[in-house]
């Protein structure tokens, strides 16, 4: 088991269903993998949602782990 800490433009393409993203998530957990993100990725994505994708992009987001940004999570050195 990997843990993928996503990309803000990987979570905004999930949710809006672009780029094939569900497909390729999908495999990732079929893996066992765990889908993660952090603070600005919340950040970013809330930034540019629009008010009527807020329930779907909550959903989404929460579902995913949440990680505190530290040095050890900036520098991809979780475990």
């Amino acid at each position: 088991m990997a843990i993928f800490l996503l990309d803000t433009t990987v979570i905004v393409d999930a949710i809006n269903d672009k780029n094939g993203r569900d497909r390729f998530l999908d495999e990732l957990l079929a893996q066992r993998n765990l889908l993660a993100c952090c603070s600005i990725n919340v950040t970013e994505v809330y930034a540019g949602m629009r008010p009527q994708e807020s329930e779907v992009t909550e959903a989404f987001l929460r579902s995913l782990r949440f990680y505190e940004v530290t040095w050890e999570i900036a520098a991809g050195l979780v475990s």
